[in-house]
């Protein structure tokens, strides 16, 4: 009976929460392989860490640059539906690139250019599917729901890890991309099953002023929304310290398949063993947050949280870090998690229906931000050192998530 009164539990008793979860879950499996499938793609292609920086950014920068447009395109249209598009031409993709892998056409140019097709596919997605968790639950379950979404990044981080070295054993990366394409597929037709009424935007106010909104410009609404995130100090806040964070910090993944071969001297089982590890502890901290994510302070456990993700990163860049790794890869991956999560939570928490999509866009260029931090770090990387490029971004982040917890100390402290 206590069981049936948690809030996740509650949940899953919604259809649409349930189906919008479960087409997570295929989707952020194919998600994995897309960033590091490719990654590990173009290190059999290329020893260049500038390469493995250049595909990265080629998936971010769209994100970077036209996401906010995406947001736009969340406020004004029907979530669903943009989600069920978005979803399709992934699987498309995703095909496209196993079949150019086995058809021995595969380059790194052309890997360049599927990254950035799948950057612009994110850059419409990430908006409407980071709005859609409002609709779905009740806000005080809005917590939750979030952190009960984000398991599915620990669940696929550890489902992808443990197939990615005997499905590459046994049917090339070839393999890896058909698979990851069905993936999606049956996201694609899971969203279909959901109630897209729920997510229209077309009824839901009839007054004049809103119509006359509804005929602004692509221009204004993308000046409204960033003057309603302006005037929000919390807001404006933690979405800053995500984009440099983002920059520093986010920009770690790239230097993963370089680490492996250089410094582990492995191979794709090594590269899947470190992956898994991250994923396992990725789960283990959305556990934490669906277990006590209410009781919990936000603002104290993000910046908690992320000075561990900075500590492990500078630890990385030392001997002790690459000869203890799986242990400090495991709590960095514990603290990510939960760092991303609390960012998305306190800032779903603050914003108004209205300007949700363009928020949570703007929001995702934390995420996007990566692309410019990918290109720096694997030239860092090349030309001085993988360990040098691992302390740089750890002393970085460490930097402005201390300085942004001041700020973001003396906001909540006035506001009382």
């Amino acid at each position: 009976m206590v069981i049936r009164e948690q809030p996740f539990i509650k949940l899953f008793s919604s259809k649409e929460y349930s189906l919008f979860w479960l087409a997570a879950l295929f989707s952020n499996i194919g998600m994995w392989a897309l960033i590091y499938g490719r990654l590990w793609l173009m290190r059999t292609m290329t020893d260049s860490e500038t390469l493995l920086g250049l595909v990265s950014s080629a998936n971010l920068m769209p994100v970077l640059l036209f996401s906010i447009f995406g947001g736009v395109i969340a406020d004004k249209y029907n979530r669903l539906k943009i989600l069920q598009t978005t979803r399709l031409f992934f699987a498309l993709v995703t095909l496209l690139t196993g079949l150019l892998i086995f058809s021995n056409n595969m380059n790194p140019s052309i890997l360049i250019i599927i990254s950035l097709i799948t950057g612009f596919l994110l850059a419409i997605d990430i908006p409407s599917r980071a709005s859609m968790i409002a609709k779905l639950v009740k806000k005080e379950y809005l917590a939750v729901g979030i952190s009960m979404y984000s398991i599915v990044f620990g669940v696929s981080g550890i489902i992808g890890p443990s197939l990615f070295h005997p499905i590459v054993q046994e049917f090339g990366l070839e393999g890896l991309f058909f698979i990851i394409g069905i993936s999606y597929v049956l996201t694609f037709f899971t969203l279909l099953k959901m109630n897209s009424s729920i997510h229209s935007v077309e009824k839901e106010s009839i007054n004049p002023v809103q119509k006359e909104n509804n005929k602004e410009s692509v221009l204004s609404d993308l000046l409204s929304g960033v003057r309603y995130l302006l005037s929000n100090k919390i807001i404006r806040n933690i979405t800053f310290i995500g984009l440099l964070v983002g920059v520093t910090a986010g920009s770690n993944e790239v230097l993963l398949p370089a680490l492996t071969t250089d410094l582990l001297e492995g191979d794709s089982e090594t590269y899947g063993q470190l992956l898994l590890f991250g994923g396992i502890s990725g789960l283990l901290s959305t556990t934490f947050l669906i277990l006590y994510g209410q009781k919990i302070n936000m603002y104290i456990f993000y910046f908690v949280f992320g000075t561990i993700i900075s500590i492990s990163l500078i630890i990385l860049g030392t001997n002790l870090g690459i000869n203890n790794i799986f242990i400090v890869f495991s709590i960095m991956s514990f603290a990510k998690v939960i760092f991303n999560t609390l960012s998305s939570t306190i800032i779903q928490s603050n914003v108004e229906e209205k300007f949700r999509g363009r928020v949570m866009s703007i929001n995702q260029l934390s995420w996007g931000s990566a692309a410019l931090g990918a290109l720096m770090v694997g030239y860092l990387a090349e030309i001085i050192s993988i360990k040098f490029a691992f302390q740089f971004i750890g002393l970085s982040s460490f930097f402005i998530i201390f300085f942004g917890a001041m700020l973001t100390a003396s906001i909540i402290l006035k506001k009382k």
